[in-house]
């Protein structure tokens, strides 16, 4: 995570913390209209997922332009517990890691917005389409969204943090390789997806009460 300790311009952080506030303010809000999480065993996995999540988040290889890149886990963590709940659980994942890494309070809207707001928004945007437009059965949810919405949303998040880190942390010299780190970016982003794919899979038919977006009467009917 390059901005975690890099000093980043002011103004930016503070357009950070505006855009993170109230979003985590609309997922309590939502979480207590709706309910948290009503069974231990969902209470058990939301509280252990932020616990491995901020640990992935330490597991980066830095290039010597400052790049670094590493898996996110952030587009899982919203299949499995639904937009509002992730976005808490990320923010509370990043405290964490931010306590643990020492790194910098005052990046830490900035850092919500790309790994909590951004692949929550995504995640349940591309949920809802698909629930939309595809057949309502067991396979194309786990597909679907276990490898498709993953894929893409956290590609969409890796390319939004590696032009952020190159504008504010990047060595000059990182613009002649943007093409290999978008590259990078995107096998990551395709090595996730299969890695969340067998994860979401496996929850799904061994474990759905920990799966918040799955209803059996939804996609798997009695005939």
């Amino acid at each position: 995570m390059n901005l975690l300790h890099v000093s980043v311009p002011f103004t930016l952080a503070l357009l950070g913390w505006a855009l993170f506030v109230p979003a985590v303010l609309l997922s309590v809000r939502a979480v207590q209209r709706h309910g948290f999480l009503p069974e231990g065993a969902q209470q058990n996995a939301w509280l252990a997922g932020l616990v491995c999540v901020a640990f992935l988040w330490t597991l980066q290889v830095k290039t010597g332009d400052g790049i670094a890149f590493g898996m996110l886990g952030t587009a899982l963590y919203v299949l499995l517990f639904g937009r509002e709940r992730a976005v808490l659980g990320l923010t509370a994942a990043l405290a964490l890691h931010t306590f643990l890494a020492d790194g910098s309070w005052l990046n830490l809207g900035l850092n919500g917005v790309l790994f909590g707001v951004v692949p929550a928004l995504v995640a349940s945007a591309l949920q809802r389409a698909l629930e939309r437009w595809l057949p309502k059965n067991v396979f194309v949810f786990i597909i679907g969204k276990g490898m498709f919405v993953t894929l893409a949303a956290t590609a969409v998040t890796s390319l939004a943090l590696l032009g952020l880190s190159m504008s504010v942390a990047a060595a000059p010299s990182a613009a002649l390789h943007l093409s290999e780190y978008v590259g990078i970016s995107l096998m990551m982003a395709w090595g996730e997806a299969v890695v969340s794919g067998m994860i979401f899979s496996s929850l799904v038919i061994f474990r759905p009460v920990v799966v918040l977006t799955y209803r059996e009467d939804k996609y798997l009917p009695r005939r």
